[in-house]
């Protein structure tokens, strides 16, 4: 199986406040904006023109992610197999600027997926910024009713592959053509953004970014761990309109492409199991609950 898409490209989420939730990714995380439009924001980490869009909606969702093809001949593939599939083509022209063909489409559980040319790179590449300061917006994980009909778009629509996934495959890890463990990850409940993800380059930016939230009186939702699929160390928060962030380091990167065999992580322990943290410490109780849902269709 050819890859379609190379990485993962950007999160448009709706928030009441762009203003606030971009102040806060910028002090916590230590992305900066890079433009803004009428009611939208850009943010980005490095020489992106934007990874995170912020724009105002009356209540919190999120509006769609995006994943950068491997050519503009991808671009069409991918669009061409959505209409195979019968599934709902939004647009088949950027929604954002900065990308040159693009287009978009409603996966199975209700999550608009823009496949998309690359983002403009036009940001300086240094920037002086509080937070963490992360390397890029590293993964996405998503809640759908049905992961396995989400799972048969990933690969065949998106031409992404499966990682690992859980025994019965309730939750599915996906990477695209840059290797990264995942890009894209699914569990089962109702449609929406459970929690976005940066790479941040050491566990020392970790304990920064723990440090941090302190100093603002606030702490972190769960860790460190260490996570069984994907390999990488974490630290995760609430953002201000409910969302999880996670940041990590040290994801596994996958580079036999080729002879790799998905892992079968067992459940038999639930949310205590080695799959979610080889620490130990299982997440609190109220772990699946936060997150965004998807804009209405």
């Amino acid at each position: 199986m050819t890859y379609l898409v190379k990485q993962i490209g950007y999160i448009h989420l709706g928030v009441p406040d762009p203003a606030e939730n971009a102040a806060d990714l910028a002090d916590i995380v230590g992305l900066r904006t890079t433009g803004t439009d009428d009611d939208t924001i850009y943010m980005s980490s490095n020489t992106r023109q934007f990874e995170m869009v912020y724009s105002r909606t009356d209540a919190p969702c999120m509006i769609a992610m995006g994943m950068e093809a491997v050519s503009l001949e991808a671009i069409d593939e991918v669009k061409r197999r959505a209409l195979s599939d019968g599934l709902e083509i939004v647009s088949d022209t950027p929604t954002l600027p900065g990308i040159e063909r693009a287009v978009t489409f409603v996966m199975p559980g209700g999550a608009r997926m823009e496949v998309h040319s690359p983002v403009a790179r036009t940001a300086s590449a240094y920037h002086a910024m509080p937070g963490a300061r992360p390397r890029r917006l590293e993964h996405v994980n998503l809640f759908v009713p049905d992961t396995a009909e989400t799972a048969g778009c990933i690969t065949g629509v998106l031409g992404m592959k499966l990682s690992d996934q859980t025994d019965g495959g309730a939750l599915r890890w996906f990477r695209a053509e840059d290797g990264y463990h995942h890009s894209l990850a699914l569990g089962p409940g109702e449609g929406r953004l459970h929690h976005y993800a940066f790479d941040l380059k050491s566990q020392e930016e970790l304990a920064r970014l723990a440090d941090t939230l302190v100093a603002r009186e606030r702490t972190l939702f769960w860790g460190p761990g260490h996570h069984g699929a994907g390999g990488n160390i974490f630290t995760y928060y609430i953002d201000p309109v409910g969302c999880i962030v996670e940041n990590s380091v040290e994801m596994d990167r996958i580079d036999h492409d080729l002879t790799y065999e998905p892992r079968i992580w067992d459940m038999s322990e639930g949310m205590a199991g080695r799959w979610i943290n080889t620490w130990g410490t299982p997440p609190p109780e109220n772990f699946l609950e936060p997150g965004v849902r998807f804009q209405a269709r």
